[in-house]
């Protein structure tokens, strides 16, 4: 019995569904619900719920006096209280008072509505920003009280040099995590010097022994990096040679802020990068930040195991500063977005699923392990139902050295 080319087809049908099965598998189970539990695998990861720029300052004061310092984030709380950690770029200090500098742009937040921060379930605020010395010195210290009364951790700017090149570390399920804030933006007299206050410049040689010193201290390695250009959805050369350093150096992940807009991810080393998560509450009206995510990051001793870009609506014409989970159309445009974004940064390769997942190098290597084993199971049956009108003659065929000769 010789396999038809119907049988043939059918066999190849099946391994095609055995593939989409597989995604949509991964898909229901790491769908990123705050109310169902985790499966079994992710709880033993650690998880870090990641966002790009949060500035509570200019119009959302009105609406934070009018409804508590909570308003922003109740739509999306959940999402961020599901992670061991979570983490984002405070764009501005909380002062009262101080001298501001000349620029463009400067904003301050009364410190009351720092407790909105605390609520929504952030543990980790990145302070090395263009915007956290808005008022001074005096306004960063502010800011570094307020978060310390609160007990909200902080990393990137400090009162001197050291202080600010030095990481936060997070104690979580017997795992500690190293956070580490750097500002590469303008202006440069926001960074901190050996005598005053202010933010970390990464200087390379100098970041490179700060990672590798702190590798053998704790569990895992995040770095955050205040860069690129506003509103540019690629990331500029220096990115990429900065977040392959960090790694290179011992980062497990590299987040990244400050253009505003998405930029894309890149798997590198099995690390991730988030070379830009856009706004999340920001006190802007602007008609380019409207799509952004909250990335929500699963690790193990291995780096990275899966992470999920979940599409969020920042456009403040319509959330008015409360960013919402974005409905399925919207949602769907923002992934495609990213995915397109990312594709470049990794030889084409498409990282970012449909589905919103970004699988570790295990995935890869369980796809391989996949085709692997269809594609034998494929030939082995091809083999088989071509080769089975000759079995008798096969089995029966003399031995020894004639045998080559007789065949």
């Amino acid at each position: 019995m010789r396999a038809t080319g119907f049988q043939r087809f059918g066999l190849l049908l099946s391994f095609a569904v055995l593939f989409d099965a597989a995604e949509l598998t991964a898909q229901s189970a790491f769908e990123w619900r705050p109310e169902v539990r985790e499966p079994v695998h992710l709880q033993r990861c650690v998880s870090i719920a990641a966002v790009g720029d949060v500035m509570l300052g200019s119009w959302v004061v009105e609406l934070l006096e009018k409804h508590g310092p909570t308003y922003p984030f109740e739509p999306t709380r959940a999402y961020l209280q599901s992670a061991d950690v979570a983490i984002a770029n405070l764009e501005a200090p909380f002062a009262l008072s101080g001298e501001p500098f000349p620029k463009k742009f400067n904003f301050k937040v009364p410190p009351v509505y720092a407790a909105g921060l605390k609520a929504a379930g952030f543990d980790v605020l990145n302070l090395a920003n263009n915007h956290i010395l808005d008022f001074g010195e005096a306004a960063l210290l502010s800011t570094m009280r307020t978060l310390d009364t609160l007990g909200l951790r902080y990393c990137g700017a400090g009162p001197n040099l050291a202080a600010a090149h030095r990481p936060t570390v997070v104690s979580v399920r017997g795992v500690r995590i190293a956070f580490f804030g750097y500002s590469m933006t303008f202006p440069t007299e926001f960074y901190a010097k050996e005598d005053s206050a202010g933010t970390a410049y990464p200087e390379p040689e100098r970041m490179a022994a700060t990672l590798r010193a702190w590798e053998d201290s704790v569990d895992y390695t995040v770095v955050s990096f205040h860069w690129g250009a506003e509103k540019r959805t690629t990331p500029k050369d220096y990115q990429i040679h900065f977040a392959h350093l960090a790694i290179d150096n011992g980062a497990d992940l590299v987040l990244g802020h400050h253009p505003h807009v998405l930029q894309g991810f890149e798997l590198y080393k099995n690390r991730l990068i988030a070379y830009s998560l856009g706004n999340f509450a920001f006190g802007s009206y602007s008609r380019y930040a409207v799509d952004s995510i909250i990335l929500k990051v699963y690790l193990n001793e291995d780096g990275l195991v899966l992470a999920r870009a979940l599409p969020i609506n920042v456009d403040n014409r319509v959330v008015e500063f409360r960013p919402e989970v974005a409905g399925p159309q919207r949602g769907a445009r923002i992934v495609e977005n990213l995915r397109a974004l990312s594709a470049p940064l990794n030889a084409g390769a498409p990282v970012l699923r449909t589905s919103e997942l970004v699988f570790g190098d295990w995935h890869r290597f369980f796809e391989d392990w996949l085709l692997g084993v269809t594609v034998n199971a494929y030939w082995r049956v091809f083999l088989d139902l071509e080769a089975l009108p000759h079995l008798p003659e096969i089995v029966q065929a003399p031995q020894g050295p004639s045998s080559g000769a007789a065949r």
